[in-house]
This record gives C-alpha cells, sequence and structure tokens, in this order.
C-alpha cells in the first residue's frame, strides 16, 4: 500500500498549519491591508454609477490579472475570453449610447428567447452574466478573505452597470424608465 489514511491527514494537517502560519505573517497582513485600499476605490466607484468608469475599472482588474495573478492555463483563457467579451461590450455600450436608430433595428433582430423584460440580451448583457459568474467562481475558490471581499465588490459593481446598462437600453429603444420598486408592501 501506498500510504495510510493516517498518513495523509498528517500531510493534511501539517498542510493547514503552515497556511495558518502564512495567514498570520506581516506580509499576509500587508496584503490585506492593501485589499481594503482598493476595495474602498471599488466601493467610491460604485457610489458614481458611471458605467464608463466602472467599466474601465473592470478592464484593469482583468488585465492585470492575466499578468500577475493567472496560475492554470484554464484560468489564462477565462481571462482572456473575458477581455474578449468586455471589448465586445464596449462596442455595444458605443452603439447603444450614440446611435439609438441603429440599435432599434438591432434589437428588432432578437428572438423572445434572447430578450429579458423586453430587452436584446446583447454582447453587453452576455460578458456582464458571463463575468458576474467567472468572479462568483473565484468566490468559490481558496482566497483570502480580502480577496473575496474584492470578487464581491466587483459582482456589485457589475450590478451597477447592469442596472445603468439596462436604463440605456430602454433610453436607445424609446422606451420609459423602468418604475423604482420601493418596497412599501401592499
Amino acid at each position: 500500500m501506498a500510504g495510510s489514511t493516517d498518513e495523509l491527514l498528517d500531510h493534511l494537517n501539517r498542510d493547514w498549519e503552515a497556511r495558518c502560519q502564512l495567514l498570520d505573517s506581516q506580509p499576509q497582513k500587508n496584503q490585506d491591508e492593501s485589499l481594503v485600499k482598493t476595495l474602498k476605490f471599488l466601493q467610491k466607484h460604485a457610489e458614481t454609477r458611471d458605467i464608463h468608469i466602472l467599466l474601465d475599472d473592470e478592464r484593469v482588474m482583468i488585465r492585470h490579472a492575466l499578468e500577475y495573478d493567472v496560475n492554470s492555463p484554464e484560468e489564462a483563457q477565462s481571462l482572456k475570453t473575458a477581455s474578449a467579451q468586455l471589448d465586445e461590450a464596449a462596442k455595444c455600450l458605443n452603439v447603444v449610447c450614440n446611435d439609438h436608430q441603429g440599435y432599434k433595428a438591432g434589437s428588432e433582430t432578437y428572438s423572445i428567447k434572447r430578450r429579458e423584460a423586453g430587452l436584446p440580451l446583447d454582447a453587453f448583457r452576455e460578458f456582464l452574466k458571463s463575468h458576474t459568474a467567472r468572479l462568483s467562481n473565484r468566490l468559490a475558490g481558496k482566497c483570502s478573505h480580502s480577496e473575496k471581499l474584492i470578487f464581491r465588490q466587483r459582482k456589485e459593481n457589475l450590478s451597477v452597470i447592469r442596472e445603468c446598462y439596462v436604463e440605456l437600453q430602454r433610453k436607445a429603444l424609446g422606451l420609459p424608465p423602468a418604475e423604482q420598486h420601493l418596497g412599501l408592501g401592499r
């Protein structure tokens, strides 16, 4: 037999002890402090509700991750896909903002299955959906508490982007603004 389960448990316990020492180290504490500053920066940008600023933030985060954080070919491919989707989304945003007639004409080509609340699930909305799933997968993986806070904030920022984009879609299509649900009860 190659080894016993007790031996495996010994290895796992040593791994855990080493991880605890790492998490308690000064370099880890320094990184956590830095991540808190990044988190506050992202929260501040979310408050602006400026779709262009928020997309630029996400573009920087994706590019930075591609350059410094990738640790597998699968992760690299996922981030390259995210970058390409973001480029497509930017083109879509340009049309929604600057060519209402063109967007309206193009939106008529979307089947009912490719719509949500009557609005096209275009390249921009596809990016948001895919990238939100990508960030959720990162949250499910092993990373520090501080890193998870960053991923959660990025997801929140994508939600803000989505709200802003839906309003831009509605405007481009000549639809009235969506009703705000104030949660006042019945």
